[in-house]
């Protein structure tokens, strides 16, 4: 018969040992994978706040892919030391916070984009219009030098007035650019540009400012230019004008934050020197064309002097042809008639319409006028006069014979 060995109490507090050493191991093991997945969901955090680049988006993407596979065996565990919050709520706000962080990063990258390529588009407008002045400024002054060779002087004049129109040209596509981009900015584009807008070595609205002191260098200095270019410049000026009113404060707040009225009206500012140096020669150059034209108009500076005194010729015309009706009457209708319709209508009449040198409306009261000009120049016929003298000689002959066979 066997002996049955009874439990010492050494064996019993050696199996105590043991099972208390494996709680506390499990209960350490639980405790260590609770951190863990606090540390990393705390370091994570950390790379969501610090990311700059669409790169680290893409790398803390992985990172949270790989803690939801490392953990999601955990899931009770962390439910459990997490509450009231879960596993998948960590997991979950830091894939949120990301695509808040990503959103951000796209666009500041698509504003950086922006800057890139308007800082490219003002670079190359500003080369193109460097070098448009650069021709102007070489046609003037071979013009200066050819002054004593009349033919030469002419070929010379219509090649800068084409550099001039080409200019105009590139300007208006500048500004219908300008109208496109800004005419319909809200406030929250106009921060976005502003803050976007610090890069930018140069930006539209120093360029503005740079084309407009060239547009008032030019019309200071041409002095052979005539009538129909300096009615173009006044058509350029308001088309400008319009532009600035209708984009100025939304491109001064863009790209002048700090100070936009002082910088919207410093555009102002400009583009009225530009008028007045415009006007300074202008009136002067329309007197002139219609005197080289035998039309010696009333002295005018304004455009509603012009009108007054295009009026004010043909009502004076007008009455002295009903008084006198001579054929000097009717040459001079004539000659005004000629000009006005062929070369004053026909080749600057859009112009002055869009320059405000005219309206259509005061167009059309000169015509109106020009015709009742017309009908009283018109030289009276003498074949009624004629006609009637011959009639009463013809019944006086028949009466004398009627009295003669009585």
């Amino acid at each position: 018969m066997k002996k049955v060995m009874k439990p010492t109490i050494s064996t019993l507090a050696a199996l105590l040992m043991i099972f208390a050493g494996s709680s506390a191991i499990a209960q350490q093991s639980d405790y260590q994978i609770q951190q863990d997945f606090r540390a990393e969901v705390s370091s994570i955090s950390e790379q969501i706040d610090q990311a700059t680049t669409s790169e680290d988006v893409s790398e803390i993407t992985s990172s949270i892919d790989e803690l939801e596979a490392d953990f999601s065996g955990y899931e009770d565990l962390l439910n459990a030391a997490l509450y009231p919050d879960t596993f998948e709520d960590h997991v979950g706000g830091l894939r949120d916070r990301l695509s808040g962080t990503q959103a951000n990063i796209e666009t500041v990258e698509q504003l950086n984009e922006r800057v890139e390529e308007l800082q490219a588009e003002i670079d190359e407008m500003r080369n193109e219009l460097t070098q448009m002045n650069e021709d102007s400024d070489a046609l003037r002054e071979r013009m200066e030098r050819s002054a004593e060779n009349e033919r030469r002087l002419s070929g010379l004049v219509s090649q800068y007035r084409q550099n001039l129109e080409e200019r105009d040209e590139f300007v208006s596509d500048f500004l219908d650019n300008l109208l496109s981009r800004y005419e319909a900015m809200d406030s929250e584009t106009q921060s976005e540009i502003a803050e976007a807008s610090e890069g930018l070595e140069d930006d539209p609205l120093a360029l503005v400012e740079t084309i407009l002191s060239e547009y008032i260098n030019q019309s200071d200095r041409d002095s052979n230019l005539e009538a129909p270019d300096f009615v173009r410049m006044r058509a350029q000026h308001a088309y400008f004008d319009e532009v600035w009113d209708r984009i100025g404060e939304r491109m001064a707040n863009a790209y002048a934050p700090d100070n936009p009225v002082e910088s919207e009206q410093e555009i102002t500012d400009l583009l009225e020197a530009w008028q007045a140096s415009i006007d300074n020669k202008l009136w002067n150059a329309l007197s002139t064309a219609f005197n080289q034209n035998g039309i010696e108009l009333p002295a005018f500076t304004s455009n509603e002097a012009f009108f007054n005194a295009l009026t004010t010729f043909v009502d004076d015309a007008t009455e002295t042809a009903q008084n006198q009706n001579e054929e000097a009457d009717y040459e001079l209708y004539e000659s005004f008639s000629e000009y006005w319709n062929n070369t004053v209508k026909s080749d600057w009449g859009q112009l002055l319409v869009n320059g405000n040198v005219l309206t259509q409306e005061q167009i059309a009261a000169v015509d109106v006028r020009l015709g009742e000009w017309g009908r009283s120049a018109e030289p009276v016929s003498n074949l009624m006069f004629i006609l009637f003298m011959i009639s009463l000689a013809v019944i006086i002959g028949l009466i004398v014979l009627l009295v003669t066979k009585k």
